[in-house]
Parts: C-alpha cells; sequence; structure tokens
C-alpha cells in the first residue's frame, strides 16, 4: 500500500503542472464572439438636392404715369439680384452708386421724336462698419436743379436698402408745360449700376466683367388724355 500511494504521487504532481501550464482548465468555457448584427436590407438613400439659387431676371415692372397738378410723375418696380462682386465691394466699405433716367420724347411720324424732357436720380449705398448699419442717399445729379440736397435713410440689412431702391413712386420725370394733350409721346426709362463712379482700380477691372454690370429698361407711349 504504501509503494503504491508513492507510485501515484508524480501523477498528482503531473495534474498539477497542466493545471498550471493551462489556465482556466475546469473553468466555464469563454463565450463565442459576438458578431454585429447585420442591418436588413433597405431601399438606397438618395442624395437630397440642394435648394435652388434665388436669382432673377433682371426686369422692370409695367411703368405707372399719372398727372399730379401741373407735373408728370412715374412709378415703377424694379427686379434684380445684385450680383456677388457687387455685394462683396459693398461689405469691403466700398460706395456703390445706382441711377435711373427717365427720357419723353414727342412722336413724329415725319421726322425724328422729339426729346422734350429728362430727369434723372441717383442713389449712393455705402456700409458703415463702425455701427454695422446701411446709409442710403437720394440726392442730386448733374442734370438736376441746384439746390436740392441729398436725403439719407439708415438701415439694418442690405436688402431693407434695394427694397426702397427697387421701389420708384410718385417720381416727377417732367413739366405740365412741356407736354401737348394732342401729342403721343413716349417715355424711356433707364436704370443701372454706374461703374463710372468706382474707384480707378475698380472701374478698370469691371469693364467688360458680366458680374458687374446691372442695366435695366422699359418703355411705354402714353397721351395725356388718356391717363388717369
Amino acid at each position: 500500500m504504501p509503494l503504491l500511494l508513492i507510485a501515484g504521487l508524480p501523477q498528482v504532481g503531473a495534474a498539477a503542472n497542466d493545471a498550471d501550464e493551462a489556465p482556466g482548465a475546469g473553468a466555464q468555457p469563454a463565450a463565442p464572439p459576438v458578431s454585429a448584427p447585420v442591418a436588413p436590407p433597405s431601399a438606397p438613400i438618395l442624395p437630397v438636392p440642394a435648394a435652388p439659387a434665388l436669382s432673377q431676371r433682371p426686369s422692370v415692372g409695367p411703368l405707372e404715369l399719372r398727372r399730379q397738378g401741373d407735373a408728370l410723375e412715374l412709378s415703377a418696380r424694379l427686379r434684380f439680384n445684385l450680383p456677388e462682386p457687387v455685394r462683396d465691394a459693398l461689405y469691403k466699405g466700398l460706395s456703390v452708386i445706382f441711377t435711373a433716367e427717365a427720357v419723353i420724347y414727342r412722336e413724329r411720324w415725319w421726322w425724328l421724336d422729339a426729346r422734350v424732357s429728362r430727369a434723372q436720380r441717383q442713389w449712393r449705398l455705402v456700409y458703415q462698419p463702425l455701427t454695422q448699419r446701411w446709409r442710403l442717399s437720394l440726392g442730386a445729379t448733374p442734370s438736376a436743379k441746384a439746390g436740392n440736397a441729398a436725403l439719407a435713410q439708415f438701415f439694418d440689412s442690405l436688402d431693407e436698402a434695394l427694397a426702397v431702391i427697387q421701389h420708384i413712386s410718385q417720381w416727377r420725370v417732367a413739366e405740365g408745360s412741356a407736354l401737348d394733350a394732342d401729342d403721343t409721346y413716349r417715355v424711356e426709362f433707364h436704370f443701372h449700376l454706374d461703374t463710372d463712379k468706382l474707384p480707378r482700380p475698380l472701374q478698370i477691372g469691371a469693364l467688360g466683367d458680366e458680374d458687374w454690370e446691372l442695366d435695366l429698361s422699359r418703355q411705354r407711349t402714353f397721351s395725356l388724355e388718356r391717363l388717369d
């Protein structure tokens, strides 16, 4: 019996060594790795189209004419988007001038039409960085009567200032004494961004550049007896 016990000792030691060499033996088997869930097939995701840019072709609405006392007045709505280079220049503190002109001709079938009146007005728009406001001045032009003082308005946004420019209301374009009730007339309206008033370097850069071109025009014929 003692010999049998001694003979069995190496076997116990060997089992212990095996347990040391294989840690975790006798413990619960490790759980198999969990794979990431596979998403069920679905419809392909389509790209969302970008919102279209708000662009509009420059145009002039119908020219409205009315007699007011001894004068002829013109009203019109302008539709245009300011070109991006012009916006950039404005935000850098550059002043930009817009000019409107209304020329009235007496139509003559036997000869060239005769010009009987010409009116012009200008808006000067400038951004003031210190106050972060827009200053819009409507004043005299070289062809206007002397003594007309510039009228200035201030706006919190560029769009508000442009809305005033785009709405021409009750503009006195001719004296009643220059018009005859028996004749037919044609009024030609023009509106443009005056690049001639830009600083010289910008004048050269804007020359022939479509991004700096803003020119609108419209005309209509009328007679005094048909006006409201």
